[in-house]
């Protein structure tokens, strides 16, 4: 593959869908003002727009061209700026593979060459044949970093099992869990404003065609208070269903194949993708526990990986979706026997909680109150007030840190309560963060950076007693060497057991 090539014709359409998908909002609002304009003709705008984004695809297609000589992957892009990308095949450290509806129908894959630098998310190629993915993938294969050329010819998203030498353990996810996935995914606040995003812009005209009145008119009462109830509960159903089929298609058919040096992840129903991450890129290990999911006694599982890096730059990559608490244990015990751990920590100590409060509370506290003055509302209102000292207190209590001797564990609550296991030797950096009214209670904060994608990721634990933040950083700079028996008698003096699913 000395000579240059360009990716199947179909890619210039894949193109065009992913600048829609990308601008989304912005053509929503390009069409709705184009519609309403007595100037400009609406079928126009449509056409125009569409024309438009088919035109750059065919031409980023058209001057998308790749080429692999001597280990390395040149790629050549750009419409106006030429741009020039080298990777060679030492940098590269996983080929993932997804294969999205489009591609499907042409039997072909799009490859992601990632890498630790911001480079993996140019070092795409959108469009090619599953025997041309297989040519690429062993021209650049690295021993122990991707997968090999069989992978992509015969398991390419098929249910062909691996030999015993290649799989050590396969996971699916049981129907119950997606469903139950589905059910209460994260993304429900993200759906909502979509949603009320389009529905601002096409109001006007649906109440130009009176579509509000005929759908009003068949409510027993129209009362301004049963039509703003009406109004809530419709976005709140249409936002709860477009998050539940968005989890749906995008976690069907999973799969977590554990083979000697690698974990591959393969999920979707429409958009099939597979990734793969070596153990030695692992970084960090966190426990997701949503509001809705931990008293129903679920969580997801995360890790941070170095090696890869998604259209956003972070290295984040759902392991597992959904799993019951009680369960947890034995599936870090098949797939990352090094991250169970359980030691003990500690807490804020108690003149934190104060801190704690106050954050969540200040704010929505002189809002409301705030509101409620000028508008004259009902005293209900002082409800969410109380709710925001209630989850002070609850993102106090959930805070905690420990260590053994190679791993650190921070757990923290924003709106989810998060266990993040990191071994000491993945540690970038760590900070001590004191205020100045920290300080006059003894307090200090510590946040402890790792590699992830092309920004890190960093979890931190807010007011711990200041010789609790001292320790760790005093442990990172040993080096991983364990602590004397005298500190750790002084770390069980506040000994809550971690980590806290138990």
């Amino acid at each position: 593959m000395s000579e240059f090539e360009r990716q199947h014709p179909i890619a210039a359409v894949s193109r065009a869908f992913g600048l829609i998908r990308g601008n989304f909002i912005t053509i929503l609002i390009f069409l709705f003002v184009g519609a309403q304009s007595d100037n400009f003709p609406f079928l126009w705008w449509i056409g125009g727009g569409f024309g438009l984004l088919l035109v750059l695809g065919v031409a980023n297609w058209w001057r998308f061209l790749y080429k692999i000589e001597d280990g390395t992957l040149h790629i050549k892009s750009g419409i106006f700026v030429r741009k020039d990308l080298y990777l060679t095949k030492d940098r590269i450290q996983v080929i993932d593979v997804t294969s999205g509806l489009l591609q499907r129908m042409f039997g072909l894959v799009r490859l992601d060459i990632q890498t630790a630098g911001s480079s993996s998310r140019q070092a795409a190629i959108d469009a090619i044949t599953k025997v041309k993915a297989a040519e690429v993938n062993r021209m650049l294969r690295q021993a122990g970093a991707v997968n090999t050329e069989d992978s992509i010819e015969n398991q390419e998203f098929e249910d062909t099992p691996l030999t015993e030498q290649e799989l050590l353990k396969r996971i699916k996810l049981p129907a119950k869990e997606l469903l139950i996935a589905a059910s209460t995914s994260g993304s429900f606040g993200i759906a909502l404003s979509i949603i009320a995003t389009v529905f601002s812009q096409i109001e006007p005209l649906i109440s130009e065609s009176e579509l509000f009145e005929y759908l009003f008119g068949m409510l027993p009462s129209q009362t301004d208070t049963i039509m703003i109830i009406t109004v809530i509960a419709v976005f709140v159903v249409f936002a709860w269903l477009l998050s539940f089929f968005s989890t749906l298609f995008t976690y069907g058919n999973f799969q977590l194949d554990v083979k000697e040096k690698e974990i591959v992840v393969s999920r979707g129903i429409f958009e099939k993708k597979r990734i793969t991450v070596p153990f030695n890129r692992i970084q960090a290990i966190h426990i997701t526990e949503g509001i809705i999911r931990q008293p129903l006694g679920y969580a997801s599982v995360h890790l941070e990986s170095a090696g890869y890096g998604d259209d956003k730059g972070t290295g984040s990559i759902v392991l597992y979706p959904l799993i019951r608490i009680n369960n947890l244990k034995k599936l870090l015990n098949d797939v990352l026997p090094d991250y169970q751990k359980e030691f003990e920590g500690t807490r804020p100590p108690g003149r934190s909680a104060r801190r704690y409060i106050f954050r969540s509370s200040f704010l929505v506290t002189a809002i409301t109150g705030f509101v409620y003055w000028q508008m004259a509302l009902n005293v209900w209102i002082w409800l969410i007030p109380v709710i925001s000292l209630i989850w002070g207190w609850k993102k106090y209590s959930d805070a905690a840190l420990g260590w053994s001797d190679d791993m650190f564990l921070l757990r923290n609550r924003r709106l989810s309560r998060s266990t993040a296991f990191i071994k000491k030797k993945r540690v970038q950096d760590a900070s001590m963060i004191q205020s100045p009214f920290q300080k006059l209670r003894d307090l200090a904060s510590v946040q402890v950076f790792v590699a992830s994608g092309d920004r890190g990721k960093s979890f931190q634990v807010r007011d711990l007693e200041i010789e609790d933040a001292k320790k760790l950083i005093h442990q990172l700079r040993k080096n991983g060497v364990s602590t004397t028996d005298s500190a750790e008698d002084e770390l069980k003096s506040n000994q809550p057991k971690l980590p806290g699913w138990n």
